[in-house]
């Protein structure tokens, strides 16, 4: 890390054609005015409901996957 970096309260990785990795640190609370605390409260607060978000949408494919292999048997009956 380059001088001045420690005080950064997040960090990223990003390679092209891979994910993008944010790392989020612990503010240095003495450093950070009251309102903008405020808003990073609430950002975190919606970027958790973003994850909740694609979670929800992860565990409904999956389900939808369940279901569309359950619904594939059919019963033949044979005379």
């Amino acid at each position: 890390m380059g001088e001045g970096e420690s005080e950064r309260p997040f960090e990223y990785e990003y390679k092209p054609g891979e994910e993008l990795v944010l790392r989020f640190r612990r503010p240095i609370i003495d450093l950070i005015p009251a309102d903008v605390a405020e808003h990073l409260l609430a950002a975190r607060k919606e970027f958790l409901l973003a994850l909740r978000g694609l979670v929800d949408a992860a565990i409904s494919r999956l389900e939808e996957k369940e279901r569309a292999r359950t619904q594939r048997r059919t019963e033949i009956k044979v005379e």
